[in-house]
């Protein structure tokens, strides 16, 4: 069944809601990038930092305001002139969005009522400038309330007028690390490398950060699904095939950790594990390991390639779904800075598989931090994860289902992508073997025999009494671990099912529907 993108752009929740809230018809797909960097950072265990570079007029605003609507927190956006944040108050009350204007000289009612707002929580916008962020009061207030999204528009002001007669622009980096807001944006029109460079350093620090400043389509990226029963083998195999340098990417740093050790101990793969947990020279030193290196491989969180810019790597893997197609694109695009061909393959598991794989039953004992909860509303978040979702799904062209997405067409024929060469996988690995030798051996065999026939490394010998048969070793190439996962899998799934009833009780055959 074609499961092809739905045109109609109301089932987006976030366009939906530029459209009733913003009466806004059609969000460019960089406002949607900067938008969904703010919404994941919710999903992240550390803070988010985005540098997002827009032409004038092009609508910085959405970029904060949206997100305000349905976070958990207070957005704090700071501008360098009143005019400006008068401006944004106009705009905000405009859209009936309630907010707070802090800045000096306030009057000690004007002061109350601020604070009123933002302990009845019927503000969650705050507007002010670097001066009145830095005052003692104003930032015990906020404290209170959570900052979780702090935007500095204008941000080139940081390195212009910052280091001549704003110094409070300087102080934003203290304002910062006492706030800790979940999400920093610097928001500009005019950056080149050099004021780039400046803003980074005055407001990011030595962290990584994301950029948000090109155009999503990567023509020399060619998009893959890989539809998989197990995906530790299904990884191991793209590993050890698909050329290097190669990044697989994972939600959280204890994923990160064990996939690396999973690798190490079943390949010779020269292998390393990055997250932003790191301290500052173990980055430093994988950073300077990884950039050098022709064939290594990288288990990382998302918190690699932001400001790390390693342009030959060949293949991007996601071990599992991100978030949403923002992340997706972002974290794929990490492959073929150089220009050359590229690979981003995702490993899928079919929405029907209710089994936790090896790697994951291993974190259920792990006692460090993995991803936050998101707070953002359920059916928000949800709804943004399915759309991602019937990416893997579908059988139309990759490439234009992710620009639909992201509400962006695709004006010329795809440069590349498994359906549109013809090499869609129909079934998850592993499936096919076990159709052609259940199919030849209906009821004859039990669990344990059927595995120890499946996984023989020679299909003419025998394994006690039980003689080989057709179709005996299809999985011999398989890790005997990774074929009773497959098995369970195929079984959890009804795909494959043992007879309840005599004579053939306990014996295995495929399930046709």
């Amino acid at each position: 069944m074609d499961t092809s993108l739905e045109d109609d752009e109301t089932d987006d929740p976030i366009a939906r809601l530029a459209k009733t809230r913003f009466r806004i018809d059609f969000l460019y797909p960089l406002q949607r990038m900067a938008i969904a960097n703010v919404l994941d950072a919710e999903d992240s265990p550390d803070p988010i930092r985005q540098m997002v570079l827009f032409p004038t007029g092009f609508g910085k605003s959405i970029c904060f305001q949206l997100p305000a609507l349905v976070t958990i927190g207070v957005t704090v956006v700071v501008y360098p002139l009143l005019a400006l944040m008068s401006d944004q108050q106009r705009s905000l009350d405009r859209r009936e969005i309630p907010n707070v204007l802090l800045r000096g000289a306030m009057t000690e009612e004007e002061w109350t009522q601020a604070q009123r707002m933002l302990d009845t929580k019927s503000a969650q916008i705050v507007v002010t400038n670097p001066e009145t962020l830095e005052q003692p009061r104003v930032q015990k207030l906020l404290l209170r309330h959570k900052v979780f999204h702090l935007a500095i528009d204008e941000a080139h002001c940081v390195s212009e007028w910052g280091e001549t007669f704003r110094p409070s622009y300087l102080k934003l980096k203290n304002a910062i690390e006492t706030l800790e807001p979940r999400v920093i944006s610097a928001y500009t029109a005019t950056a080149s490398p050099a004021v780039e460079k400046a803003i980074a350093k005055h407001l990011f620090g030595e962290s990584p950060y994301r950029i948000v400043t090109t155009d999503i389509d990567k023509p020399n990226i060619i998009y893959r699904v890989e539809p998989t029963m197990e995906p530790i083998h299904t990884l191991l195999r793209l590993v050890n095939t698909k050329p290097k340098p190669l990044i697989v990417f994972d939600q959280s740093r204890d994923e990160v950790r064990l996939l690396c050790e999973t690798i190490h101990e079943r390949t010779n793969l020269d292998v390393r594990f990055y997250h932003a947990g790191l301290s500052r020279a173990e980055k430093e030193t994988i950073e300077t390991w990884f950039m050098a290196s022709g064939d290594g491989v990288l288990v990382s969180t998302c918190a690699y390639g932001m400001g790390v810019d390693k342009r030959n790597i060949r293949t991007v893997i996601h071990f599992r779904e991100p978030p949403s197609v923002e992340a997706y694109i972002q974290e794929s695009g990490r492959a073929g800075r150089d220009g050359s061909i590229a690979e981003a393959i995702l490993i899928h598991r079919d929405k029907e598989q209710d089994y936790q794989d090896s790697t994951v039953r291993k974190l259920d004992k792990c006692t460090s931090v993995n991803i936050e909860v998101c707070s953002d509303p359920p059916e928000t978040r949800e709804q943004r994860r399915l759309a991602f979702l019937e990416y893997a799904r579908s059988s139309s062209c990759r490439r234009s289902y992710l620009l639909k997405l992201m509400g962006q067409d695709l004006d010329s024929p795809c440069s590349g992508c498994d359906v549109c060469f013809g090499e869609r996988a129909r079934y998850p690995e592993g499936y096919p073997e076990l159709s052609e030798f259940f199919s030849k051996n209906k009821n004859r065999f039990s669990y344990a025999e059927s595995l120890r026939l499946l996984c023989l490394d020679d299909s003419r010998s025998f394994v006690g009494n039980t003689p080989a048969c057709a179709g005996a070793g299809l999985l011999s190439s398989w890790n005997r671990e990774d074929a009773r996962v497959l098995f369970d899998v195929a079984i959890g799934r009804g795909l494959v099912v043992s007879n309840k009833k005599f004579p053939w009780k306990d014996r295995l055959r495929l399930h046709l529907t």
